[in-house]
């Protein structure tokens, strides 16, 4: 009886240690590591099995004894693995593609390469054909979830960075670094986001909408960091791809696709394989730019013989032939799996970028990879779910748990990475990582930090000019530790030449409780100012007395003293519409040669002439994207169109204001992405004045007559030289990106782009605000010698053209500007050269 129990016992314990015993593991694909949805699982010689999920996932119970598991899929070679009896593991499975080769296909480099009678090019026609039957804009409606992971690194850190004083406090962060992602690169990660969503598309009307379940990001201290924008510049880095677009956007600059409708003229195709599995028939197409130099692709298409002609695998890569700075090589690995209605739709993307300084190891990776399960392309999603802001975050997004991220990632972290999140978290309290985050904010930023407030920025400490002689200003303004529902900024400044100070000073309150101008912003803002200008120049924190601006091609003879006075509401709605209401008082006082002097017979000369205004700005920037801190934003440039409707209206007897107007202004802008010609930047406006009003509230154009280029401003026009009531303006500007330079041998290693741009200005002034026609308003300015140095435009437009080379070193930009019209004019340059500086790829 002993002896009995004592089996059973055993026999029980053993069927409790099986029931408890589990296998758990992913499954990829052995060449791109992406996860394989719908792999079978079985144990040798047992029935039991289960399948792989959505994310190539899968846990499997072990109810009998098994010494081996199998794992076989549609399309891959079958694989087997050992088990360990007894004991819960975890088997993870790469799976080699199991290509049946149906006839040898040989690429020869020999002959002359043809489009006509090629069937690698009628093949790529007939997926240029049917590209919409292959994209998911064919859907009315379209859901679907999505995983994202952003990771940035630094790769091969010299011995310089990682052991000297300033990073002997943290020298543990350098420890975790990646040998294997990159072959030859030792990479350390610096960031690291992720994100599950679920997306909405509706095609008619065209809406979107992201619901973010899942987010979770490494963040530096925010005192010396904005979190928010290292977060939107790597997305701006790593753009989705679409591989249907005829213009593929890598680092904000196009590149000519693959399935583009003029891909068979810049790209030569051939056909390298045919492949036939359980899943279907594929043609593999190899495709290679005609000129290296071109923004262009290189790669492998796998392509359906369903009659769909659509894409099941794409691989496409950059290499440093591209015309494009600090960037060695971008690899785009693109795996699509096929719907029930029987078209391919997108499941795995993974783009990564090497960057390098001078193509060398040391820089910088970036990589970008993307997940999308459960499309549903038939039920028809309510009006109500695109309401409100395009992007959402539910409200525990930011609050799960790391176990509950190991069960909702469809690909897990690697160790490296795993460990990132504790890194970063770790030098958020070290003293030594903060003093170097000060400096480097210092370095980049212009402003010292000191707690609630900071100093700077320190370009605009000292400046000189016809007026003032040398100017000093001590500016600064609030921070996040100091308030993020307030904010302020200030400066006092002084002119040693006009022996005045200059004061300003703007505070703003936020209204719907987010940080005081995070989009979508809700605030009040009240504004003072007291300074010099000169006429047609903004009044604001940072316009004009930067040191830049010391250095003229022209002498400075009109000014204006400002004493200003402005309250604003500012609101945001949805898809970027931004109101903004206020009422400002101003006075202005000519100052230098400039005269405030009525056209009357009694030519009477005035001290100061009073304004007081109501105004409207609407503002539409449909998928705008922006770097932002606090009040200060700077758009990045995308296919979108930006209008701006501004309506201003005089007020008179009110705040002292002294003459009544309406004024009316229209201006659009448009980046038009020309393929291989590059890019354009198309702004155009209008605007009409109501009313009879004296010059110094006429439009004034926007003159630059420094030697630095200014965006929307005319190079070559002296200040206050031009007045108008009504106008025109038209300003494009065609980046070529390299398009005939490449071309050019010993030119083309140089990276150099070229440039052309063209300014026209039209207008008029009514004859009632004419000096000539009425005696109530103001003579137009003239010079020393009685010469008129003011004018109204006839009907002969002021224009400008200008040719140039950009990227030169990487970084400067130089432009010949020629002056086409009003030659006539006194003291005018008629040409000259002008520059900026810019940071670009």
């Amino acid at each position: 009886m002993k002896a009995w129990l004592a089996v059973m016992g055993v026999v029980i314990s053993l069927s409790i240690a099986l029931a408890q015993t589990t296998v758990n593991g992913t499954v990829t694909d052995e060449s791109t590591g992406a996860p394989i949805t719908g792999v079978t699982i079985s144990l040798v010689n047992s029935p039991t099995g289960t399948s792989t999920d959505s994310t190539g996932r899968y846990r499997l119970q072990l109810n009998t004894p098994a010494t081996a598991i199998r794992f076989s899929a549609l399309g891959y070679k079958t694989i087997v693995k050992q088990l360990i009896p007894g004991v819960s593991q975890t088997i993870d499975a790469a799976l080699e593609e199991d290509a049946q080769h149906l006839d040898e296909v040989v690429v020869s480099g020999k002959g002359r390469y043809r489009n006509r009678n090629n069937p690698a090019v009628d093949l790529i026609r007939q997926v240029i054909a049917h590209k919409r039957v292959n994209r998911l804009s064919r859907f009315d409606y379209v859901s679907f979830d999505a995983y994202e992971k952003i990771m940035m690194a630094v790769s091969d850190l010299p011995k310089s960075i990682t052991n000297n004083a300033l990073t002997r406090g943290y020298r543990f962060a350098f420890e975790n670094v990646d040998t294997t992602l990159v072959p030859g690169r030792s990479l350390l990660p610096i960031y690291l986001e992720e994100s599950l969503s679920q997306r909405y598309e509706r095609l008619h009307p065209q809406a979107t909408k992201t619901i973010v379940t899942a987010h979770k990001k490494t963040e530096l201290d925010q005192r010396y960091v904005n979190n928010q924008n290292i977060e939107t510049y790597f997305k701006f880095i790593h753009t989705d791809i679409d591989i249907y677009e005829n213009n593929i956007l890598i680092l904000n600059k196009p590149f000519l696709g693959p399935t583009a409708d003029a891909a068979p003229l810049f790209y030569k195709f051939f056909i390298t394989d045919t492949i036939s599995n359980a899943e279907g028939q594929f043609v593999e197409l190899t495709f290679v730019p005609r000129n290296k130099e071109d923004r262009l692709f290189s790669g492998k298409l796998q392509v359906t013989l369903d009659g769909n002609f659509g894409i099941r695998r794409a691989d496409i890569w950059i290499d440093h032939h591209a015309n494009l700075n600090w960037v060695n090589q971008i690899e785009i690995s693109l795996r699509f799996n096929r719907h029930h209605n029987g078209i391919y739709l997108l499941a795995y993307s993974d783009v990564q970028i090497n960057f390098g300084l001078f193509e060398g190891k040391r820089g910088a990776f970036g990589q970008r990879t993307l997940a999308y399960d459960n499309y549903d392309t038939e039920t028809t999603i309510p009006p109500s779910t695109f309401s409100g802001q395009q992007w959402v975050k539910a409200g525990d997004a930011e609050h799960k748990t790391e176990s509950e991220w190991q069960n909702m990632r469809p690909i897990q972290l690697t160790e490296v990475e795993g460990k990132t999140y504790a890194n970063i978290d770790s030098l958020q309290h070290n003293k030594a990582f903060r003093k170097t985050l000060k400096v480097g904010y210092l370095v980049s930023q212009s402003f010292l930090y000191a707690g609630p407030i900071e100093f700077g920025p320190l370009e605009y400490s000292y400046s000189h000019n016809d007026l003032e002689g040398s100017r000093v200003r001590l500016s600064g303004r609030t921070t996040r530790q100091f308030s993020e529902k307030l904010y302020g900024e200030a400066y006092t400044a002084y002119g040693f030449r006009d022996n005045r100070i200059k004061v300003f000073g703007a505070v703003a309150q936020t209204l719907n409780g987010r940080r005081v101008g995070e989009y979508p912003a809700h605030y009040l803002q009240a504004t003072y100012h007291q300074d010099a200008r000169e006429p047609g120049q903004l009044l604001g924190f940072r316009n004009g007395d930067s040191f830049t601006r010391s250095f003229r091609s022209g002498e400075q003879r009109n000014w204006l003293y400002h004493h200003a006075f402005r309250f604003n509401h500012v609101i945001e709605f949805g898809n970027h519409v931004m109101l903004q209401t206020f009422i400002a008082t101003q006075r202005q006082s000519p100052a230098a040669q400039l005269h405030f002097v009525t056209a009357g017979a009694s030519a009477d000369t005035l001290n100061a002439l009073r304004t007081s205004e109501l105004g409207v700005d609407l503002r539409w920037a449909p998928n705008e994207e922006f770097f932002q801190r606090n009040l200060e934003r700077t758009p990045i440039v995308n296919e979108y169109p930006v209008f701006n409707l501004r309506y201003n209206m005089g007020l008179r007897g009110i705040f002292g204001g002294e003459y009544p107007y309406h004024a009316l202004r229209l201006n659009v802008f448009k980046r038009v992405f020309l393929s291989q010609l590059g890019l354009a930047d198309i702004n155009v406006g209008t605007g009409y004045i109501f009313g009879t009003v004296p010059y110094p509230l006429l439009d004034i154009p926007n003159a630059n007559q420094t030697y630095v280029l200014t965006p929307d401003a005319y190079s070559l026009m002296n200040n206050l030289e031009f007045v108008s009531d009504q106008y025109i303006k038209l300003n494009i500007e065609h980046r070529l990106h390299g398009f005939i330079l490449n071309k050019i041998p010993l030119l083309k290693k140089t990276k150099m782009r070229e440039l052309a741009g063209f300014k026209l200005l039209y207008g008029n002034v009514r004859p009632e605000n004419h000096p000539q026609n009425n005696p109530d308003v103001f003579l137009l300015p003239t010079d020393g010698q009685g010469r008129a140095t003011t004018f109204v435009l006839t009907r002969k437009p002021y224009m400008e053209a200008s040719v140039g080379l950009e990227n030169i070193l990487n970084i400067l930009r130089l432009e010949y500007v020629r002056r086409l019209s009003y030659l006539d004019h006194p003291d005018i340059d008629k040409g000259g050269v002008r520059f900026s500086v810019k940071v670009d790829f």
